[in-house]
């Protein structure tokens, strides 16, 4: 049955990144399924609003069909805490203005995490509502902000941390994007039964899309994407493109964004690296299409308990794309990794050691071919779309002990 669908989310299309795509292919796989989905978000504004000024950004105009978008004053990404809060706290209040103006009824809210503001505005949005809350947690929140030395503000840490066992408690169902979130969550008392898993997937597009046949004719290129900032850590990559800048056979190139990319840039101009290509922000397709053209793909996280629960997004799309991995990652990740047979991870982060993966994958084609080959193959099995927007979708047809609204509408109608 036909459901109507309210998703309440601080990122959405057109911004770059996993959490705008994952919303983005959220409402499109439900919308094809028949639901009427909106999108309640915040003008595009990741990393920065002027990025958006460029009509690139801008491909697919059915995208705006189902949005209402939020302005706010505050400037969007900052590292001081207040500024932080500060914006959190009036995304938030415009986000619920907006949804007690709000005339037409939902069968469901779905609000996705980070920030843990946007889950209290979809528990305000379930109770001026009266229809059930989905909980999307894409992180674990406040715990991936101390693991990055974001907020340190005790007082701050505890409300936090009060406000997600709420919204845990709360919520009908949580779907996490991560199984090495389940334990945390089951440790705050959550039943095995509420939270379901839904991991960063791949469309058909995307996911059959060529794939650049690894080559030993022509230099090979190392490729990170994504975000520069403080969960990253690229100056292992730096250090390793020093240590190779007399090597005519291997080069960088990152493509990135974020909180440290100018303090990236500056690293590698001070040291005089021509081996590295550090390139501004792409949309999806151009970044897709660069990391086609590549050879290996690199993936860090810092050494946080917290980032072993994560699965970054690019580890998903590297896949897809058939290249080799090396992962400077621990905990699920490399698991993942391991598992797939898609590439290395150096789990203590040694930075021997990735040099000799990437100098080992450099110097063996056929390596290269059979790490991407499996990284491939193990996407296709488990990062579709349209398999796993299932596990949504059946959460979707629950009542909760509670009739849709349609259906208890539906006599007076007869």
């Amino acid at each position: 049955m036909s459901k109507r669908v309210l998703i309440i989310s601080q990122n959405y299309y057109p911004e770059i990144g996993s959490a705008a795509n994952r919303i983005k292919n959220i409402y499109l796989e439900l919308t094809e399924r028949g639901h009427k989905v909106t999108v309640l978000t915040t003008e595009p504004s990741y990393p920065n609003k002027n990025l958006y000024k460029d009509a690139k950004f801008w491909q697919d105009g059915e995208l705006e069909r189902d949005v209402i978008r939020i302005r706010t004053r505050t400037r969007r990404y900052s590292n001081n805490i207040f500024k932080r809060l500060q914006l959190y706290m009036e995304m938030t209040y415009k986000f619920v203005r907006t949804i007690h103006r709000l005339k037409d009824d939902y069968d469901y809210i779905i609000a996705t995490t980070p920030a843990i503001f946007v889950g209290l505005a979809g528990l305000l949005a379930k109770r001026r509502l009266s229809c059930p809350l989905v909980l999307d947690v894409r992180d674990l929140w406040p715990d991936s902000l101390l693991g990055v030395g974001v907020f340190t503000f005790k007082p701050v840490i505890a409300m936090a941390r009060a406000l997600e066992n709420k919204l845990y408690a709360e919520s009908e169902h949580i779907i996490i994007n991560s199984e090495g979130f389940r334990p945390h969550i089951k440790q705050r008392g959550i039943p095995e039964s509420r939270i379901s898993f839904m991991p960063n997937s791949l469309t058909e597009s995307e996911l059959f899309g060529t794939v650049k046949v690894a080559s030993s004719e022509e230099a090979v290129t190392i490729i990170y994407t994504g975000n520069i900032g403080l969960a990253q850590d690229l100056d292992q990559l730096i250090e390793i493109a020093q240590r190779l800048k007399d090597r005519k056979d291997i080069k960088f190139k990152i493509i990135g964004y974020g909180y440290r990319s100018k303090e990236l840039r500056s690293r590698i101009e001070m040291l005089g690296l021509t081996n590295v290509e550090l390139l501004k922000a792409e949309n999806r397709s151009d970044a897709t299409r660069a990391v086609r053209e590549a050879d290996i793909a690199f993936v860090s996280l810092v050494r946080q308990p917290v980032f072993d629960t994560v699965l970054p997004g690019k580890i998903i799309d590297y896949m897809s794309m058939g290249k080799p991995i090396v992962g400077s990652v621990s905990g699920y990740a490399a698991e993942v990794l391991e598992q797939s047979e898609a590439g290395f991870a150096a789990r203590d982060r040694s930075t021997d050691d990735l040099q000799c993966y990437i100098t080992q994958l450099a110097s063996d084609v056929t390596l290269r071919r059979t790490m991407g080959s499996n990284g491939y193959q193990y996407a296709c099995r488990h990062y579709r779309w349209k398999d796993n927007i299932m596990v949504l979708a059946d959460v979707l047809e629950k009542e909760y002990g509670k009739e849709n609204r349609h259906v208890r509408l539906e006599p007076l109608y007869k």
